[in-house]
């Protein structure tokens, strides 16, 4: 499976004025709604807050990965946005995040959700994926370096 296929120009999020969990997840559950990936955006919404309750899916170097799985998800699928400093989300290393993947599953579906997780902070790993990521000024360069990365 590749990452690149469970993502889609419309669920790519360039948003600046997001500063909080709640702003990010309440965009991220009505576009996802709005695309027909969920069935209903509150219950997903509720599912990636509960699944922070458990540890924050801030990592490194101002990148985050909420994830959940959830009933209301119709087919895997992964967001990307950029949002302003995140006040009350914080990576390991102690920086607000600002560069966002949100993987979604159905609830069923647990060995994808650890297969797109694994890939996905392996990559981030690579500090210049994360460097052309943080460089990136529209939907389109986004899916251009998952499509590289992926090929190479």
């Amino acid at each position: 499976m590749k990452l690149i296929d469970l993502m889609v120009n419309d669920l790519i999020v360039f948003d600046e004025s997001i500063r909080s969990k709640k702003e990010l997840f309440e965009k991220l559950g009505q576009l996802l709604e709005e695309e027909q990936r969920v069935s209903k955006a509150k219950k997903v919404i509720k599912d990636l807050y509960r699944r922070e309750e458990e540890t924050s899916t801030g990592i490194e170097d101002g990148f985050g990965i909420p994830h959940a799985k959830s009933k209301a998800v119709l087919q895997p699928t992964i967001c990307f946005a950029h949002t302003g400093k995140i006040t009350d989300y914080v990576g390991l290393d102690g920086r607000n995040i600002e560069w966002v993947f949100a993987i979604l599953v159905p609830q069923k579906t647990a060995y994808i959700h650890l297969e797109i997780l694994s890939k996905l902070s392996r990559k981030l790993m690579n500090e210049s994926f994360r460097t052309q990521l943080k460089n990136a000024g529209s939907p389109m360069e986004v899916l251009e370096i998952m499509s590289k990365e992926e090929s190479s």
